[in-house]
C-alpha cells in the first residue's frame, strides 16, 4: 500500500532571498491516491516583453513589479489539477483505466478552455492561460497516469534506480531548435515573432513535422489538440518503492542515483535551493 509522503511548493529562491514574493503559478492537488501536478507556463511582463528568471536582486525587484499579477497561467495550473482530482478519486477501483485518466484530462481542459474563450489572443502580452501537468491514480499495485509537457512522474525501487519515467514532449521541439534555428544563429527568444512562432505554429500543432517526424509540443490550454500531446500509461508498481510527481524545477534533484537518494532522504532540502518547483511523494509501506 501507498501512502502520501510529501507533498510541498516552493518559490523560486531568488525571490525568497530579498523577501519578495513572485507570482505563484506551480499548483499541485492530493486527495488519497490521487495526485495532480501542475505548472502554469510562463507568460510576458505586463508590457509584453519576454520574461527570464532573475539573478540579482534589482532584477528579481523589477520581475515581481513587472509579471502579471494574478497570472492566468496558475489560474489553468488549479483548474486542472482540481478537475482531475475530482473527477478520479470519486471513480471507484474497478473504473480506473487509462481511458478515464484520458478523460478526466480532456474534462479538465474543457474547464481550461472557458477562461480564454472571450480573450483575445497576441500570443505575445495576451498568450492563452496553459499548463503543463502530471496526474495519476494509484490502485493496489498499478499506477494509472499522464502526463502533458515537461512536469514528470518518476517511480524508483527501494535501491533508487528508475522504474519508470514520463515522457516529456517538450524535447523534440527543443531538439528541433538546437538542430534548426541555433545552429544558424537566428533564433531569439526576445524578438516577438519568435515568440508568436512558438505560441502560434508550433504548440499544440501536431500538424508540424520535421523530416516525418512530431517536432510540436503540447501546453493544456484548451485547445483540443493540445489532448494530443497527452500521454498515459499503467505502471506496475510490484517492485515500486516510491511514487514522484513533480514540476520541471525539481528535474535537477533527478538528475543522477546519488542526488534521488540524497533529496529522497532530505526532502525539505529542496526548499533551498531551484526555480519555483512543487514535488509529490508517496512511498509504499
Amino acid at each position: 500500500m501507498f501512502k502520501l509522503k510529501y507533498s510541498k511548493m516552493f518559490d523560486n529562491t531568488v525571490f525568497t532571498k530579498y523577501g519578495l514574493k513572485p507570482v505563484v503559478e506551480d499548483f499541485f492537488r492530493v486527495c488519497n491516491e490521487t495526485f495532480c501536478v501542475a505548472d502554469g507556463v510562463t507568460r510576458d511582463d505586463i508590457y509584453g516583453n519576454a520574461v527570464s528568471y532573475p539573478e540579482t536582486e534589482e532584477e528579481a525587484k523589477m520581475w515581481v513589479k513587472n509579471y502579471p499579477n494574478p497570472s492566468g497561467a496558475f489560474e489553468a495550473a488549479k483548474i486542472t489539477c482540481d478537475t482531475f482530482v475530482s473527477e478520479i478519486s470519486k471513480l471507484p477501483d474497478n473504473q480506473v483505466s487509462r481511458d478515464s485518466i484520458f478523460s478526466a484530462v480532456q474534462m479538465s481542459n474543457e474547464n481550461v478552455k472557458l477562461i480564454n474563450q472571450n480573450r483575445e489572443i497576441d500570443y505575445l502580452k495576451e498568450d492563452l492561460y496553459c499548463c503543463e501537468v502530471v496526474g495519476g491514480r494509484i490502485v493496489k499495485d498499478i499506477l494509472y497516469c499522464f502526463s502533458l509537457g515537461d512536469c514528470h512522474i518518476t517511480v524508483l525501487d527501494d535501491k533508487f534506480n528508475i522504474i519508470f519515467n514520463t515522457i516529456n514532449n517538450h524535447k523534440r521541439f527543443e531538439n528541433y531548435l538546437e538542430n534548426v534555428y541555433e545552429k544558424e544563429n537566428t533564433f531569439d527568444w526576445n524578438d516577438p515573432k519568435m515568440r508568436i512562432m512558438v505560441r502560434k505554429e508550433y504548440r499544440n500543432n501536431p500538424k508540424q513535422k520535421f523530416k516525418g517526424e512530431d517536432i510540436s509540443f503540447g501546453a493544456l490550454s484548451g485547445e483540443k489538440t493540445s489532448e494530443y500531446y497527452v500521454d498515459t500509461y499503467s505502471v506496475d508498481l510490484k517492485n515500486a518503492k516510491y511514487i514522484c510527481a513533480y514540476s520541471d524545477g525539481c528535474e535537477p534533484f533527478f538528475e543522477s542515483k546519488e542526488k534521488i537518494e540524497y533529496y529522497l532522504s532530505n526532502l525539505d532540502e529542496i526548499k533551498n535551493e531551484g526555480k519555483e518547483r512543487t514535488l509529490v511523494v508517496y512511498e509504499k509501506e
